[in-house]
């Protein structure tokens, strides 16, 4: 009987947090469903993500906040995630070729502390330097990832706004993924 109650007692839980995030929220995409920039979120839709910090991998502390202004690509990865793991290779070329232009890459890594010899092991065999975030109590993660995908990555705006939420990652999405950084560099920065 146990083992027919978790899996909807999980069901459950899922859709109360779906309940509670914002209804004008934009839509989340898949990675078998990628789509062009087009997808992004009107700005006059888009809602403030909500400011949150977590320390790096190398100690300091990172916050949502100090990066307004710029346009900051959040994905929540682990260690087990073999998408994930395909994908933080694009993600760091794409933190290099756009930093210039305003581009913040966020990788949180949601294994907890005693994985982190483990996260450090997937940087350095891929030759990474991307920041990494450590989400050692999922908080963060429990918040704006309450379905826990894998990946899962957020598009905010220079504003501090959820552009777009994309879930998954395949070969192929790289396209995407680009346009839609390329449309948000391209919008005009908040007034102070």
């Amino acid at each position: 009987m146990k083992r027919l109650l978790a899996p909807l007692a999980l069901m459950l839980c899922a859709q109360a947090h779906a309940a509670d995030a914002p209804t004008a929220a934009p839509a989340t995409t898949s990675a078998s469903t990628a789509a062009p920039a087009t997808d992004l979120a009107p700005a006059a839709s888009r809602t403030p993500l909500g400011d949150f910090s977590l320390r790096t991998l190398e100690g300091k502390k990172a916050r949502l906040s100090d990066a307004r202004g710029k346009v900051v690509l959040v994905s929540f990865w682990a260690t087990w995630c073999q998408p994930c793991k395909q994908e933080l290779p694009f993600l760091d070329a794409l933190a290099k070729k756009y930093a210039d232009k305003g581009l913040v890459v966020w990788a949180i890594n949601t294994d907890g502390p005693k994985t982190l010899a483990d996260v450090r092991r997937v940087l350095s065999t891929r030759g990474l330097t991307l920041p990494v975030l450590l989400d050692d109590d999922g908080a963060v993660a429990g918040r704006l990832n309450p379905r826990v995908a894998m990946p899962l990555s957020i598009y905010v705006d220079r504003a501090g706004r959820r552009a777009l939420e994309h879930e998954g990652y395949a070969p192929g999405d790289e396209a995407a993924i680009e346009q839609r950084l390329v449309a948000l560099l391209a919008e005009a920065a908040p007034t102070p």
